[in-house]
């Protein structure tokens, strides 16, 4: 008895040092993407998706291959809703921020004016839902914590990790743009994860919002470039 005490302590002690080392994964990948140049081209723009794919393999091993199932349930109407609700928010909780604080360039519009990085968005979204998801699921299934406190943290998470590319010189406004537009944008692919059980339905209103973002961006350069 006394034996089968000591390996089960064993085991966890084993598990939550599994964990450590995988939202720490998790994190330096985040870090190394948006916030350190490591001279190897276009290639970093890998970083996040590959420590994520670590990250979480520490973390769950194969237990993080059921998020990839079939979504479940209506997902088409899941998905569709969710985009729908992600970008009136985004140009709503945009306009807030403008309306308080007056209109500001962020470092984000120099990095999506690289016109060739649109060509690894789907790479880097799905480093991001890896990063996320494995938070969330870290919080309601390793650490027990309630769905809706883990989605909430995890939405909080993910907007401060955004500070960096959204930084425009104004500390306040670019937090508060962040936690209201990138934190609730976290909210609802929440919700479309845990609504249809599978990444892949988040991934896709994340994938298709941030593409279409980056398309309206590109226009609005280009137009700028050649009417100034």
């Amino acid at each position: 008895m006394r034996e089968k005490k000591e390996m089960g302590q064993k085991i966890k002690s084993t598990d939550i040092l599994r964990t450590i080392i995988g939202l720490l994964l998790l994190f330096v990948g985040f870090y190394i993407m948006s916030s350190i140049d490591l001279h190897i081209g276009y290639v970093q723009e890998f970083t996040l998706l590959i420590f994520s794919i670590v990250g979480v393999t520490v973390i769950f091993g194969n237990q993080a291959l059921i998020w990839f199932s079939k979504p479940q349930g209506r997902y088409t109407k899941i998905a569709i809703a969710c985009l729908i609700i992600n970008t009136i928010w985004s140009m709503l909780g945009g306009t807030i921020v403008a309306l308080i604080f007056g209109n500001s360039g962020n470092h984000a519009n120099a990095v999506f004016g690289d016109y060739i990085m649109i060509f690894f968005v789907p790479f880097m979204i799905m480093g991001e839902e890896l990063f996320s998801i494995g938070i969330l699921e870290t919080l309601r299934t390793k650490w027990g914590l309630p769905t809706m406190i883990s989605t909430l943290v995890t939405s909080v998470i993910f907007g401060l990790i955004h500070f960096n590319t959204y930084h425009g010189g104004n500390v306040l406004r670019t937090i508060i743009q962040i936690l209201l537009v990138q934190g609730v944008a976290r909210l609802i692919f929440n919700y479309a994860y845990l609504k249809t059980s599978s990444i892949w339905t988040s991934y896709a209103v994340h994938l298709v919002f941030d593409l279409v973002f980056l398309f309206v961006l590109l226009v609005v350069l280009v137009v700028g470039k050649y009417t100034s």
